[in-house]
């Protein structure tokens, strides 16, 4: 059982610790803040010209050496690329490269030269329609066939059945004169004003 008397605490094996209270740390000391703030505020108001003309001196000495230290910082990266070249796998990726690209023009050459063909049979084919189409002129069957789906097979001397007009929906019928069908017809009244003396 434990017992708590003024700081010290009990316990039942008989041995008294001491309560020791720690210090909140995550609140600073006001008066640590205080005094650098005087110290720094005294350098500044005492040195104050003499540090700004320094930084403003370094400043323009890192502006001025700024180009030989970039070039001093890739000459040494190039000396580790050299150290860490290795001619030998180089030469793999440059041929696998090259591999990699004589396989795409090969494929390009393909496709171009399909490309080509196609065209060549496209003008072939039409090329043979217009001597075709002249022919027919010259036999006096016209230039341009308007039944070129029923056509007569000149091979075998037979002719494709023609087909056959759409029947009307009611003989001597016009909707657009009105002649014809029932006397359900529509007639305008007439143009005519009422006629009278007067």
């Amino acid at each position: 059982m434990e017992e708590q008397q003024g700081g010290v605490i009990g316990d039942e094996g008989g041995q008294w610790v001491e309560d020791v209270a720690h210090p909140d740390l995550s609140q600073k000391d006001p008066t640590i803040v205080q005094d650098t703030y005087k110290i720094v505020r005294g350098l500044l108001t005492q040195y104050g010209w003499l540090v700004l003309f320094v930084i403003i001196v370094l400043m323009y000495l890192k502006s001025k050496l700024n180009p030989y230290l970039e070039q001093y910082r890739r000459k040494r990266e190039n000396a580790t690329n050299q150290a860490s070249y290795n001619p030998d796998v180089a030469l793999s990726r440059q041929e696998a490269m090259e591999q990699a690209r004589l396989r795409m023009q090969q494929r390009q050459d393909a496709l171009a030269a399909q490309y080509a063909e196609e065209q060549r049979k496209r003008e072939e084919a039409k090329r043979q329609e217009k001597i075709d189409e002249w022919e027919k002129l010259q036999k006096g069957k016209g230039y341009h066939s308007k039944t070129k789906g029923h056509q007569t097979d000149e091979a075998s001397g037979e002719s494709k059945p023609k087909p056959q007009p759409k029947k009307r929906l009611r003989d001597g019928f016009n909707p657009m004169t009105g002649q014809g069908g029932g006397s359900s017809r529509w007639r305008p009244s007439p143009r005519g004003g009422a006629r009278g003396g007067g």
